[in-house]
């Protein structure tokens, strides 16, 4: 993100998708207004509201003295208001450094939740932002609180949230949590209620085991299966999926980071593969994710779809400490914050009395494997990252 801002503020121009502030709002009412009109645009990525960039483009900071809320306080606020279906943006706030100068960067993430509006007028010191009024963005202006999107926009922001601008493989990714209407034979295939040509085949068991440290080091060597995602009977996607028999615990295969190993030249001295396995929001495989965990389960919570993951019907044995992240940005950060910190993984390693016990290569291999994990999702999680 810092290198994108840079390139942004250069340009010395606002776009449909980012927008220059030389402080925060006085006024939460305007960046209410501000934030649907970002939100509601038809733009395939993050959108940005900077601060502290003046009207004419010169980088002036922020300082100790001006107001800047925090992140807590605008999602807080934002969930005070009536958004239309309870879909309410979802924003984050994160400062940065550019020209040795501080700003704060609000990102708005770009969702199939389109459009978003409120049920109820806002008002504020004289500012309203309307009920049932879809705001959106004209090149570098805000529609404004008087006005409205135009109804071709409208009609494609719609046509967005129900997935009709999609292929068929990737209306698949909303398909799959629409949990309810999908009907299976009790063995290995299943059809969606609302459009049988969507259909699910699981296939026969690939082997067991693999490279991974909860592959092999744990007591149980998971199976192997392939789930064969298909609309009018051509294959679209092919996932594998890896099951604890006697957890009855299965996940579809993670996605691998590798963040250091022996023949890697990033300054962090290893003899083991330090892997982190990861989801990645709004894509095929954490929609499959989410499918398999809510079959788990008579009723979905937030919790069905928490890590770290261990069955949901009885005690567990196994945690599977995998990350859930929003994005391809997010996890360049996380693997930056890890190797950073690497220093501090080997104190953990070398305090470890599992690890310093084992006469075992093997053993000792999987062993630290597992403790990079862990450690890693603690990083993470308490950094609130």
């Amino acid at each position: 993100m810092q290198e994108l801002i840079e390139q942004l503020v250069k340009q010395r121009r606002e776009g449909d998708w980012w927008d220059f502030k030389k402080q925060h709002h006085s006024n939460l009412h305007d960046l209410l207004h501000d934030i649907l009109c970002l939100a509601n645009i038809i733009y395939k990525g993050d959108r940005f509201i900077i601060f502290g960039v003046s009207d004419d483009y010169e980088i002036t900071g922020l300082s100790e003295n001006d107001v800047r809320y925090t992140q807590a306080d605008i999602i807080n606020f934002l969930r005070t208001k009536s958004f239309a279906y309870h879909k309410v943006p979802n924003v984050k706030l994160n400062p940065i450094i550019v020209d040795g100068k501080e700003l704060d960067v609000l990102t708005i993430k770009d969702e199939d939740h389109k459009p978003y509006f409120l049920t109820r007028d806002e008002t504020k010191q004289g500012t309203t932002v309307r009920a049932g009024t879809v705001y959106s963005r004209m090149g570098d202006s805000n529609i404004p609180k008087n006005g409205s999107a135009n109804p071709y926009e409208i009609e494609a922001m719609w046509r967005q949230r129900f997935g009709l601008d999609k292929k068929a493989s990737e209306r698949f990714i909303n398909v799959l949590v629409d949990f309810k209407n999908w009907k299976y034979d009790g063995v290995s295939k299943a059809f969606y209620d609302i459009d049988p040509d969507y259909t699910i085949e699981i296939g026969g068991d690939e082997g067991s085991g693999g490279k991974f440290w909860w592959e092999e080091g744990l007591f149980e060597k998971p199976d192997r299966f392939y789930y064969h995602l298909k609309y009018k009977g051509v294959e679209l996607h092919k996932l594998l999926v890896v099951r604890f028999r006697s957890e009855n615990l299965q996940v579809p295969l993670p996605n691998v980071e590798f963040i250091t190993y022996p023949e890697k030249s990033d300054g962090c001295e290893t003899e083991v593969y330090c892997d982190l396995f990861y989801y990645l929001e709004n894509t095929i495989e954490y929609s499959l994710f989410k499918h398999i965990r809510a079959l788990e389960v008579s009723e979905v919570t937030s919790k069905s779809f928490s890590t770290p993951i261990g069955t949901q019907i009885k005690p567990q044995i196994i945690e599977l400490p995998f990350l859930i992240l929003d994005s391809e940005e997010s996890l360049k950060m996380v693997c930056k914050k890890l190797v950073d910190n690497y220093d501090d993984f080997l104190k953990v390693k070398n305090k470890s009395d599992e690890i310093k016990s084992s006469s075992d290569e093997m053993r000792k291999r999987y062993a630290t494997e597992r403790l990079f994990t862990e450690w890693a999702y603690k990083v993470v999680h308490e950094n609130s990252m």
